[in-house]
């Protein structure tokens, strides 16, 4: 099991790098200390957690920063969860939600939470240890309708060095939305992918085995020394399963120069075309407090100056989470609140030439699925459960249209 949740976390992280979109930015930067990383955006969308990340790194990491921190990642190890630490975050300066570690690193708000517009937010931590961090205080700003939008195809689509370093077929989103007159205001988007499965569990020398026998039960590998080192079983789902892709680009922009503009067109999202099945896009329209907007774009200002000898070398960008008792330490991250309205789209695959149907995971793993034969060993082979993590569920997306 800690073998196979190795390989997956690996995958995403690679999966990250080649599902680039519009505007990428990313910019290497290597470390001789420890870090703290906190990380987290409340949102006003009912049905999306909120939740704070916190990790440390070693004191060889690299970093790669993106929307936020978004990906740090080490050559040699990863950067370690923080456990047993008290979040709470302050809201309106005066009611307190405490949240409640779900995953080693990552505190999750009550359910009974209900973000809003106007209200005031602000992370108070308090490390195992005895260290007392806090963010500054973050009011969660309206952000404009998106008033329409078009998907366009494109052949020439990205470049995948992944998948036999072909160009991938993509739909890119683009998006109309009316600037509010008479105010600042600063935006950034996101995307999330939601795709079909159907292959949910792979066995290397050995076979999948369910514990009571039932599709509903928890499966794992079991060893079979009888098969070859190599041998690879993969294993169908027992029932619907979506992949989640998350874009990883920084989209952020001002208006200070358009206020009270109808923005028209504005490029969003490049979404691959990996398989004929109809997809669920979700993009989201955030507003931003002018300190996020900030730190965004002293990011994308590093990434368009990184390359030439004229350049300042990349540093960490220092949050706006600090150490109460040491004010000089530098934190990693950023936490804030955004207001949120999203367009969710079922993206059919029907014009897009060259690509087939069921075939995720062969995109994804540069082979087709090898299932289990039946054989005097079993003549019964077990499906596979689509077990729920950060990127995979077997709950219909919201929106979600059967039969597309």
């Amino acid at each position: 099991m800690k073998q196979h949740s190795g390989r997956l976390l690996l995958f995403f992280f690679f999966l990250t790098l080649f599902f680039s979109c519009v505007d990428t930015y990313d910019v290497r930067i290597s470390g001789s200390k420890k870090y703290l990383i906190v990380e987290g955006t409340i949102t006003n969308v009912s049905d999306e957690r909120q939740r704070v990340k916190i990790f440390e790194t070693d004191d060889q990491s690299e970093y790669v920063s993106t929307q936020f921190s978004k990906t740090i990642f080490s050559p040699d190890s990863e950067a370690l969860p923080i456990q047993g630490a008290e979040v709470k975050i302050l809201e309106n300066g005066s009611t307190s939600w405490n949240l409640t570690e779900t995953e080693p690193g990552i505190y999750d708000m009550p359910q009974t939470f209900f973000a809003n517009v106007g209200h005031t937010y602000q992370l108070q931590i308090k490390m195992p240890d005895g260290r007392n961090y806090e963010s500054s205080v973050e009011e969660m700003l309206p952000v404009a309708d998106i008033e329409n939008f078009e998907v366009r195809l494109n052949l020439e689509g990205i470049q995948t060095p992944r998948l036999y370093n072909i160009r991938i077929p993509t739909q890119d989103f683009y998006l109309d939305f009316k600037d509010p007159a008479g105010e600042q205001n600063f935006y950034s988007w996101s995307w999330t992918d939601y795709e079909i499965q159907k292959i949910c569990h792979t066995c290397k020398q050995g076979r999948y085995y369910t514990e009571d026998g039932t599709a509903s039960s928890e499966g794992d590998c079991v060893i079979d020394s009888n098969l070859h080192p190599n041998t690879l079983y993969d294993y169908e789902c027992s029932g619907f399963c979506w992949e989640i892709f998350p874009g990883e680009d920084i989209q952020i922009f001002s208006d200070v120069f358009t206020d009270g503009q109808l923005q028209t067109k504005k490029p969003i999202a490049q979404v691959p075309a990996l398989q004929k099945n109809t997809s669920l896009v979700v993009i989201q329209q955030k507003s931003l407090t002018p300190g996020a907007f900030r730190y965004l774009k002293l990011i994308e200002d590093q990434s368009v100056n990184s390359g030439s000898l004229a350049d300042t070398p990349p540093a960490p960008i220092k949050s706006n989470v600090l150490n109460i008792n040491k004010p000089e330490e530098l934190v990693l991250g950023y936490f804030t609140a955004s207001g949120v309205k999203e367009l969710r789209h079922m993206l059919s695959r029907a014009d897009v030439p060259g690509v087939l149907p069921d075939h995720l995971f062969a995109a994804l793993n540069n082979r087709d699925p090898i299932l289990e034969p039946e054989s005097e060993v079993r003549t019964f082979i077990p499906l596979a459960v689509c077990r729920a993590s950060e990127n995979r569920t077997p709950i219909a997306p919201r929106n979600w249209q059967f039969g597309q």
